[in-house]
């Protein structure tokens, strides 16, 4: 398991390539949960440490359950939009095998994220650049997966994951930014 984690961060196209012929929906599954608890445990454990235990283990939980879904919902939709642009030869589920994977990143990065909790609010710029890094190395991850499951070129990959990201940017805040304009209306005109 060790060596496949490293080449899944390090050895990335050949350690996806050995993966894609595998069954592994549920170790994926195990390294997300782990690498999204441990991470999200560690800000929330520290960030929250005056809270209760109860408090603290509810807000991991639902951020591991949220992210789940999440990541399950966002592997429909680049499937979606891969075959929407005519690369019918990926197989999805095979996709989401391989998209739990991309969470190992925080894994790598939880200790920092332990230190960054540490230093109390002077550490938050630590944690914020350590989330940042971990994103744009899953999105990565994300980028060699499409690319291995549907054998596509790496810059058609990085599309479509960009173009995916701009969408749940969309989705997420159209209606926020609607909703808020609506306010100010209502306010304005009372």
């Amino acid at each position: 398991m060790r060596k496949e984690s490293f080449m899944i961060l390090f050895e990335t196209k050949s350690g996806m390539t050995e993966l894609v012929g595998k069954p592994c929906m549920w170790r994926s599954a195990l390294y997300f949960i782990v690498s999204v608890g441990l991470f999200s445990g560690v800000v929330t454990n520290t960030w929250l440490i005056s809270q209760p235990l109860e408090v603290r283990g509810a807000t991991a939980l639902s951020v591991i359950l949220f992210l789940t879904i999440g990541l399950f919902l966002y592997a429909m939709l680049l499937h979606g939009i891969l075959e929407t642009f005519g690369a019918l030869a990926g197989d999805a589920k095979a996709l989401i095998c391989i998209l739990g994977y991309a969470a190992l990143p925080f894994l790598v990065l939880t200790p920092v994220a332990l230190l960054a909790g540490k230093l109390g609010f002077g550490g938050l710029p630590l944690l914020i650049f350590i989330s940042v890094l971990g994103f744009v190395w899953m999105n990565y991850l994300m980028v060699r997966a499409l690319e291995v499951v549907y054998i596509i070129s790496f810059w058609q990959a990085l599309g479509v994951v960009l173009f995916s990201l701009i969408l749940l940017y969309v989705f997420f805040t159209w209606p926020l930014r609607v909703g808020t304009n609506l306010v100010k209306i209502i306010l304005q005109s009372v």
